[in-house]
């Protein structure tokens, strides 16, 4: 009887320590002088040995970047290359590696063609975007062979609200350019 009464606190101590860790993420997302991708866990940017990037939403706002790809464009080292017109698939290629070598993480999911190894950013909306993170180099240790080159992590926005909360953005522009979304966030918790 003893041994169940301590085995339930020692179970829950795992739990407490995630969700601490999963606060301090969020919180760490809002910061400039942070970087979560470089070792999957949160650390200050100057004491990462990557060469990295990191556009904040705030950036985003200041920069106004029509596309993710436009966004990237401004990061030194990495080369974007369109090949079409609007909605064709971008090679990217950091420090002159291949695209294939080039992995690109939407909320620490893998994104990516497993036939081209292109990624496929061009359906991001940078509306919905909260954070890039561009690391620049090798980093296949920690994430493997299609990390030779570098990577590109991109957090989504949510809402601080609980629940769905909508979203709508219109713009003109001249020669007769527009642009529209719609969209909904929702609480990270």
């Amino acid at each position: 009887m003893k041994l169940s009464r301590l085995a339930l606190p020692l179970a829950l101590l795992p739990i407490g320590q995630l969700l601490a860790d999963t606060l301090e993420r969020e919180q760490a997302l809002k910061l400039p002088d942070t970087l979560i991708s470089a070792n999957r866990q949160v650390q200050a940017r100057n004491d990462s040995s990557a060469a990295n990037t990191v556009f904040t939403r705030d950036d985003i706002d200041r920069l106004q970047p029509s596309s993710v790809t436009d966004l990237l464009q401004r990061v030194p080292g990495v080369q974007v290359a369109q090949s079409g017109g609007r909605g064709s698939v971008p090679g990217i290629y950091i420090r002159g590696t291949s695209s294939a070598q080039t992995l690109v993480l939407v909320d620490g999911q893998r994104i990516g063609s497993s036939s081209s190894g292109d990624s496929n950013l061009q359906h991001l909306n940078i509306q919905q975007i909260e954070r890039v993170e561009v690391l620049r180099g090798s980093r296949s240790v920690i994430y493997g062979s299609d990390a030779i080159g570098g990577v590109i992590q991109i957090f989504t926005r949510h809402s601080a609200e609980q629940g769905l909360q909508p979203r709508l953005h219109l713009g003109v522009g001249s020669h007769q350019s527009w642009e529209h979304s719609i969209g909904l966030f929702r609480s990270r918790v």
